[in-house]
């Protein structure tokens, strides 16, 4: 699995539950709904259905609703994924090569959007349960309604309301982990940094004409 795609299938079920998962879906709504816009180092692990570490991967992200992202993964190789809401560049330095794709088509359905997106229609769009490990801890995972999504399950973990970790494991077992450090909630961006600027003498790949 290349870092585009675990990205995006990125990018615990069981426990005490609370009491139905209307209650559950509007719980997570709004820890979700105040957060306008996000950044934070984050690692990114993938495992494999026997829980050994595939690839690591090190980075920074800031994302803004509605629909703007920047992950810039550092280590092991640089790769930039940049969205204004509306178009996605996806760059490889190493390989010279910029690919365009369509915001909603590759964004708009994934675990990401849960951060920069709508969450109004969560419960329409999965079955949410919860999971209390400590005080301050809690866990809630969200198993798409779609059966031709590309992954089986999303847990996102919060720490006193505030969003920690997102572990997405998808239709093979395989799970990728991506957890946040240096967490900022609601920072202001330079709307600039949401748009890419092609370098020169690079490949383009262009799949929104």
């Amino acid at each position: 699995m290349n870092i585009y795609q675990s990205i995006f299938l990125a990018l615990l079920i069981g426990g005490s539950n609370v009491a139905n998962s209307d209650s559950i879906s509007e719980k997570l709504s709004a820890l979700l709904r105040p957060i306008e816009s996000m950044s934070a180092n984050f690692t990114q692990q993938l495992f494999d259905a026997d829980d050994s570490e595939l690839e690591l991967f090190e980075g920074v992200f800031k994302l803004a609703k509605p629909g703007k992202m920047l992950w810039h993964i550092k280590q092991p190789m640089e790769q930039k994924l940049v969205s204004d809401g509306e178009v996605l560049w996806i760059y490889d330095p190493d390989l010279e090569q910029v690919v365009i794709e369509s915001f909603a088509d590759k964004i708009k359905s994934t675990p990401i959007a849960l951060f920069n997106g709508q969450v109004a229609d969560l419960d329409s769009r999965y079955t949410i349960t919860q999971q209390h490990t400590e005080r301050s801890t809690e866990i809630f995972t969200l198993s798409p309604k779609d059966t031709s999504s590309l992954f089986s399950r999303i847990d996102i973990t919060f720490v006193d309301s505030v969003p920690q970790s997102i572990a997405v494991i998808d239709t093979f077992e395989q799970r990728t982990l991506i957890v946040f450090d240096k967490l900022s909630v609601n920072p202001l961006f330079d709307p600039s940094i949401f748009s890419f600027i092609i370098p020169n003498q690079v490949d383009v790949i262009n799949n929104v004409r």
